[in-house]
């Protein structure tokens, strides 16, 4: 009878660290997508306050790396660090691109959430 108490007990606290740290990376995900937009709002306004945007997605970026990252692969970390660093040149530039790549580290920050959500198919 022990056991199965101490069996559940552990379960229990499984989930609800799996459950905790899914609410983790949400509300991390919510912060980076705000900052996205608010970079994307500032540069289809053509305001001089974009690059103070992009200096604050870059900060947040280094806070929400180090929170993620024992969540998650770092080579994916990896590959939105890379377009995270891209922006200043790409905003200097006046490219194009600018927009592309805020697109692609939304997206990429997506993709982290949805591979930590526990599907049928993936738990056996």
């Amino acid at each position: 009878m022990k056991r199965i108490i101490l069996c559940c007990g552990i379960f229990a606290a499984l989930i609800a660290l799996s459950c905790g740290s899914l609410y983790m990376l949400k509300r991390c995900n919510s912060g980076l997508y705000e900052r996205i937009d608010d970079c994307m709002a500032q540069y289809e306004a053509g305001s001089d306050g974009v690059y103070e945007s992009v200096e604050r997605l870059q900060e947040y970026w280094g806070e929400y790396y180090v929170k993620v990252s024992f969540l998650t692969r770092s080579s994916t970390l990896d590959d939105i660090s890379y377009s995270v660093a891209k922006l200043e040149p790409l905003l200097d530039e006046e490219s194009e691109e600018f927009v592309s790549e805020l697109r692609s580290i939304r997206f990429w920050a997506f993709l982290v959430y949805e591979s930590q959500i526990p599907h049928f198919r993936s738990v056996f």
